[in-house]
């Protein structure tokens, strides 16, 4: 009997319970008025005021804008324009505080405190992640991604294996937890879905595409991508009704440099705020250099209108799409564990020997890769 009275069990309880509260409460209490937007109250404070006048220093005003929006997620500091053009062509996850961000503060926080031990690498880790986002500010997005991230923090320090099903699970219930409205904030309903498009669909991509081998860099990024857009398809549709395939190219050619250009233009301001001005104006040419073919690419491939196809909005047929993705989903799952028994029947091992590399390509796509905004609509700021 003590299996079934298992703690995860009585988590996966609980959290059932708070998503049918939230959904209750969404459908005969629904919120009618927003009084504010999520993050407005983050404080300007002296740290971050000071190091943004340093980096201003050191980067072209042309392109610093864009800089603050990779690292501090303020879109009032983008370049005129370069908003609109960043949903236009489906770029506009990047200045939503998420994985990418996130990943950047535990990775480094992990290197830096590993050689110490797990336990200092797990608490500054921790600490760290949540002192960043309490700076930029908590909206429905930097939550979800926050709570994957010490979660998935928490799973490493003790050694323990994450379930997709229930990470997914647990992660929406904890977000409806510190607020069951979220449930109807569309910007929350894109970061959720394409969270767990990549940590559901990606996989099954990876087997059918790839098999046993391990993708390389740009085949996780085209997967991961895909597997987020495919998630978030159906809903996008709904509201927005529109579809930009320029998405998938645009994030394959800007992606991989955006964590060099968060990074170069963190060091560019502390480098000047401690009056190491030779470093900070080589590397601020470098991060300027790198913005700079952002924007130019961005600003290339805005106007490919024949990519982009538009259709009515709330159409309800368009929800049915899940329907499809799950029964695609459930066939390749079974297609899976039919072709793992067979080798497992056999002489020898035939199954996938590559399992490992595979939820390691996943893990740090779910890090890379996540949409918190859809094109051309100012829609996902409302609650």
């Amino acid at each position: 009997m003590k299996k079934y009275f298992r703690k995860e069990y009585f988590l996966v309880f609980v959290s059932i319970v708070i998503i049918f509260y939230a959904l209750i409460l969404n459908i005969f209490y629904p919120q009618t008025k927003q009084t504010k937007k999520y993050g407005e109250n983050a404080s300007e404070s002296g740290v971050k005021t000071v190091f943004k006048e340093s980096a201003e220093k050191y980067i072209s005003e042309d392109v610093v804008g864009l800089a603050f929006g990779y690292l501090l997620g303020e879109k009032d500091e983008l370049p005129p324009g370069v908003e609109a053009k960043m949903k236009a062509v489906g770029l506009a996850h990047i200045i939503v505080v998420s994985g990418t961000h996130l990943s950047i503060i535990i990775s480094a926080s992990r290197k830096i405190f590993e050689k110490i031990s797990r336990f200092s690498a797990a608490y500054f880790s921790i600490f760290l992640l949540i002192l960043y986002v309490s700076l930029i500010g908590w909206s429905p997005s930097t939550i979800r991604a926050s709570f994957v991230a010490i979660l998935s923090i928490v799973a490493w320090l003790f050694g323990r294996e994450q379930k997709v099903s229930r990470t997914v699970l647990f992660t929406l219930a904890f977000c409806l937890f510190v607020n069951p409205y979220f449930l109807t904030n569309v910007s929350f309903q894109l970061s959720m879905l394409a969270y767990s498009g990549v940590v559901i669909i990606m996989p099954k991509m990876i087997y059918y595409f790839y098999g046993r081998d391990k993708p390389g860099f740009f085949g996780s990024v085209i997967l991961s991508s895909l597997s987020a857009i495919i998630a978030c398809l159906p809903i996008q549709l709904y509201y927005f009704g529109s579809l930009n395939l320029i998405a998938i190219l645009v994030n394959l050619l800007i992606l991989p440099t955006v964590s060099f250009a968060m990074g170069l233009s963190f060091l560019t301001g502390l480098f000047g705020l401690i009056h190491l001005e030779f470093l900070a104006v080589m590397l601020g040419k470098i991060a300027e250099l790198i913005l700079s073919y952002h924007i130019e690419v961005i600003s290339f491939l805005e106007d490919k209108s024949e990519f982009l196809f538009e259709f009515q909005k709330n159409n309800p047929l368009f929800l049915g799409l899940y329907l499809i993705i799950i029964i695609v989903l459930v066939f390749v799952a079974i297609h899976e564990n039919i072709k793992v028994r067979k080798g497992n029947a056999g002489d020898h091992d035939n199954s996938l020997v590559g399992i490992d590399e595979v939820k390691d390509v996943v893990r740090k796509s779910v890090e890379r890769e996540e949409i918190g905004d859809a094109p051309r609509t100012e829609r996902n700021e409302e609650s």
